[in-house]
C-alpha cells in the first residue's frame, strides 16, 4: 500500500491533489474557506500510521490535534479488569486529541490505535491558535462536534463501529485459491449487502484509493495469497476482523502470521474457517488443541454444505441468530415444539446454548438432529425408559448417575464440543468457586451429564478437581452467556420453560411427619423429595432471571401449567404446548424482522 505523501518545492509543502476538496468535507473545516485550509496544511504535518499501531503520546504528540485523513482509529481504555476495551471509533474525517488542547495534561488515559493503515494531520497547539485566530470559525465546528459526542455518549450513542474489513489469512500453503472469500462475498450480496473482495492485485494502491473503495462498500475481505506474504501483512494491517483459513486433514502450523503490536487489541485474537474437503465435520486438523490459544473461535466450512458459508456471513454482518434453552426437566420437551415453529417460520439458528435439558436439545440442534430424530431420541431416554432409576445409597446423591452417563454417551457419541457443525455451549454450576462453568470444548456428553447433575440427585461431575452441578442452579437460563461470549453480535432467541411450579403442600406439618406416616399418606399433595430437588436445581434466582430477561431480544414461555418437572410421559403435551405457544406468538408479531439487526425473512416471538 503506497501512503499520500506530501513534499516540498522550494519553501512550499505540495500536497496530493484533491485533498483540499476532501478536507471541506470534514465536520471540523466545514464552511471554512480554501484559505483556512490552507493555512491548516501550512501548520500541520502529515504522517502515517500502520494498522495495528500505537499513536504514541509522547513529544510532540503529547498535546495535538489529530485529523483523521484515510483509515481509522480506535479509542481503548483500561477496564476494572485491567484488560483494554474499544470505547470509540474514529473514521477519516473526524478529530481526536482535542482535550489535550483546552485542557492540557500529560496523562491521557485512553490509548489510540490504528485501526486499519491510517493517515494523520497533527496540529500543534500553536499552530492550532493561529488556525482559530484568523478562522473562528473552526473553533466553533470543534465546539459542535464536542458537544454531539457528549450528547451521544449521554444516551449511549457512542460509536464502536461495526467491523468492515476482514482479512481472510491461509495458515497452509496451497490455500490461495480456495474461492471462500468470495463465497462470503456473493452469501453477504444476497443479504443485501455490499460487498467485495480484494486480492493482491490491489497492492499497489495508495491509502486514499483503499478507504475510498472501502466506503464505497458495507463489507470488505482481504484475501491472503500465501503465509506472511508482503501482501498478506498488508491484508492484517488493514483488517477489523481476521480469518485465519485451514485444512481440517492437514496440521496445523506452529504459530500464526505474526500481527502488529496492538493488532490484537484493536480486531481480538483471529477466528478460524475450518475447511473440510470431504464434507464432515467431525475431524480436527493435528495440533488443534495446542494451537486453539491462538484464536478465539473457529467455524466449520463442509464441501457441499452452503449453509455453513451462509451461516458465517451472517456472523461478519452480525446477524447470527443465537438460540438459548433452559432447564426444566419433562418441561423442557416444549423447546421441541418451540424449533419447529421457528423453523417452519425460516429462522436459522446459528449458535446454541443452553441449560441441563436445554442444554441437551440445543446439543441436538448442535449435531444437526432433525425434528423426527430429536424426537426419537428424547422419547427413547426419558419416556421410554428412565434413566435416574439406578438408585444407590444416598451418600452423594440419590442415584449413581450410570445410566445417564450411558444414554448421554450412546445418543452423542464420542464428539467432542469443537467438532460440532455449530457453535455450542453448555452451563453448569462450579460448587467449588461458587461460580458458573461453561462448557465449550472437551466431550460434549460429559459437558451435558455436567449440566444436568441436579444436586442430590444426581452425583457432581469432577474437572480439576471442582464439583460441577446442574447449570440451573445459578443459570438456568444463560442469554448473558451467549450475549457475552458470542462469536458475532446478532438477535437472541430465549426460550423459558421454568414457568410457576405448583409446588405446594396442603400439610403445614408434613415435613414434621413420621416417614411411616408420608408413606402411609403416599405424600398426597406434599412435594417428594426428588421434586424439591428437582425443583431447587431449576429455578435459579429471581434477580438473574430479571437481567437475562433484559439481554435477550425473543423471549418465548409456555405456560405449560398442568406439566411438572417429573410428568416425563407428557411428552407429545409438552412439545404441542411448545410449539401452540411459539406459533401464537409469530403471528401476533407476524412482521419480518428487517429492521432489528438488519435480520431479514425472520419472523419470532416476544
Amino acid at each position: 500500500m503506497a501512503f499520500l505523501s506530501s513534499f516540498r518545492i522550494g519553501q512550499q509543502t505540495v500536497y496530493p491533489e484533491g485533498l483540499l476538496e476532501r478536507l471541506k468535507s470534514f465536520p471540523l473545516l466545514e464552511n471554512v474557506g480554501d484559505a483556512a485550509l490552507r493555512n491548516l496544511l501550512s501548520e500541520a504535518n502529515w504522517f502515517a500510521l500502520p494498522g495495528g499501531s500505537l499513536l504514541e503520546r509522547e513529544g510532540e504528540n503529547a498535546a495535538a490535534l489529530f485529523l483523521v485523513v484515510t483509515g481509522s482509529l480506535g479509542v481503548f481504555v483500561k477496564t476494572a479488569a485491567g484488560q483494554r476495551q474499544l470505547i470509540a471509533h474514529v473514521p477519516a474525517g473526524e478529530t481526536v486529541g482535542e482535550m489535550s488542547l483546552i485542557a492540557p495534561s500529560q496523562n491521557h488515559s485512553a490509548q489510540l490505535v490504528a485501526l486499519r493503515d491510517t493517515e494523520l494531520l497533527r496540529i500543534s497547539p500553536d499552530g492550532f491558535e493561529a488556525l482559530i485566530a484568523r478562522h473562528p470559525r473552526v473553533m466553533m465546528n470543534l465546539m459542535q462536534m464536542l458537544v454531539k459526542r457528549l450528547k451521544d455518549a449521554n444516551r449511549g450513542l457512542t460509536d464502536k463501529a461495526r467491523p468492515k474489513t476482514f482479512a481472510i489469512v491461509p495458515l497452509q500453503d496451497g490455500l490461495n485459491e480456495a474461492p471462500i472469500a468470495h463465497r462470503l462475498a456473493d452469501a453477504l450480496k444476497a443479504l443485501g449487502y455490499r460487498a467485495h473482495v480484494l486480492d493482491a492485485g490491489a497492492a499497489d494502491q495508495t491509502a486514499e484509493w483503499f478507504n475510498s473503495f472501502e466506503a464505497a462498500q458495507d463489507v470488505v475481505f482481504y484475501r491472503g495469497d500465501s503465509p506472511d506474504s508482503p501482501w498478506t501483512n498488508q491484508c492484517l494491517r488493514q483488517a477489523d476482523r481476521i480469518f485465519l483459513l485451514a485444512r481440517a486433514d492437514r496440521p496445523l502450523p506452529l504459530s500464526a502470521p505474526s500481527l502488529p503490536a496492538f493488532k490484537e487489541r484493536a480486531s481480538g485474537l483471529p477466528e478460524l474457517l475450518l475447511l473440510h474437503p470431504d464434507g464432515a465435520s467431525a475431524v480436527l486438523p493435528e495440533h488443534f488443541a495446542t494451537r486453539s490459544g491462538l484464536f478465539q473461535g473457529h467455524h466449520h466450512l463442509r464441501a457441499g454444505h452452503p449453509r455453513d458459508v451462509e451461516r458465517v456471513a451472517r456472523f461478519i454482518c452480525g446477524r447470527a441468530v443465537g438460540l438459548v434453552l433452559a432447564g426444566g426437566g419433562a418441561r423442557g420437551f416444549a423447546h421441541i415444539g418451540i424449533i419447529q415453529a421457528l423453523k417452519e417460520a425460516g429462522v436459522p439458528f446459528d449458535q446454541l446454548g443452553g441449560t441441563s435439558m436445554g442444554a441437551i436439545i440445543a446439543a441436538g440442534l448442535a449435531q444437526e438432529w432433525d425434528l423426527k430424530e430429536m424426537r426419537d431420541r428424547m422419547r427413547a431416554v426419558f419416556v421410554d425408559d428412565n434413566p435416574l432409576s439406578d438408585f444407590t445409597l444416598p451418600l452423594i446423591a440419590l442415584v449413581r448417575g450410570k445410566k445417564v452417563s450411558a444414554r448421554l454417551r450412546e445418543h452423542f457419541g464420542d464428539v467432542c464440543i469443537e467438532e460440532l457443525p455449530l457453535p455450542f455451549f453448555a452451563v453448569s454450576s462450579d460448587l467449588t468457586t461458587g461460580r458458573i462453568h461453561i462448557h465449550r470444548d472437551g466431550p460434549l456428553w460429559r459437558a451435558l451429564r455436567a449440566s444436568v447433575a441436579l444436586p442430590g440427585i444426581l452425583p457432581p461431575v469432577t474437572h480439576h478437581g471442582h464439583l460441577l452441578v446442574d447449570g440451573g442452579v445459578m443459570n438456568n437460563l444463560p442469554v448473558d452467556v451467549m450475549r457475552e461470549h458470542a462469536l458475532g453480535a446478532g438477535p437472541i432467541i430465549a426460550c423459558d420453560v421454568t414457568g410457576e411450579v405448583d409446588l405446594q403442600a396442603q400439610d403445614a406439618r408434613y415435613g414434621e411427619r413420621p416417614w411411616y406416616r408420608l408413606l402411609w399418606q403416599g405424600m398426597r399433595g406434599n412435594p417428594s423429595i426428588i421434586s424439591i430437588l428437582m425443583r431447587s436445581g431449576t429455578v435459579g434466582s429471581e434477580a438473574q432471571r430479571r437481567i437475562v430477561r433484559e439481554q435477550c431480544d425473543f423471549l418465548i414461555e409456555p405456560p405449560m401449567p398442568t406439566i411438572g418437572l417429573r410428568d416425563w410421559k407428557k411428552f407429545d403435551q409438552a412439545i404441542q404446548e411448545g410449539y401452540d405457544t411459539a406459533r401464537a406468538c409469530i403471528e401476533k408479531n407476524g412482521v419480518p424482522l428487517t429492521h432489528v439487526e438488519g435480520v431479514q425473512n425472520i419472523v419470532v416471538a416476544t
